[in-house]
């Protein structure tokens, strides 16, 4: 995989994507992500809810899928991408989100942080917020 430098903090306009793993998560008829894409998870290390993502900046398209297939896929655990989402950083920092750019061991990754802690139906709006403005990538396997 190429993996060309980045700088440490995330640049203004400097796009994500989000791996997708479960068909209900977008809809091809609509091109479009559904919110659930990005709906955090909490996260036992860091007892913190986040979503995860990928710095893609310089990379050409074949190599952001296997950024995927590499540091995300499990095939053995039927963890299998389906689609990504791909947008602007920007887009989670208007949703009143921050980023936490912690790399390795994945490289190029960035949780998505600043979720509320207990208002579900909030979190599901900043994730409306931000995947209604999302590009929908098909997995070109399929």
């Amino acid at each position: 995989m190429i993996d060309l430098p980045l700088a440490s903090d995330i640049q203004p306009g400097e796009d994500f994507t989000r791996f997708i793993l479960t068909q209900k998560h977008y809809s091809v008829d609509k091109k479009r992500v559904k919110p659930p894409a990005l709906l955090p998870m909490l996260s036992a290390t860091t007892n913190r809810w986040e979503t995860s993502t990928h710095r893609v900046q310089g990379l050409p398209v074949a190599e952001i899928w296997n950024l995927g297939y590499e540091h995300v896929e499990n095939r053995p655990a039927s963890r299998i991408i389906k689609a990504r989402g791909q947008g602007s950083f920007d887009l989670a920092k208007s949703a009143g989100l921050s980023l936490d750019v912690n790399g390795p061991p994945y490289p190029r990754h960035v949780d998505l942080i600043g979720w509320s802690p207990t208002d579900k139906d909030v979190r599901l709006m900043k994730a409306t917020e931000i995947a209604d403005k999302l590009l929908l990538v098909i997995d070109p396997r399929t």
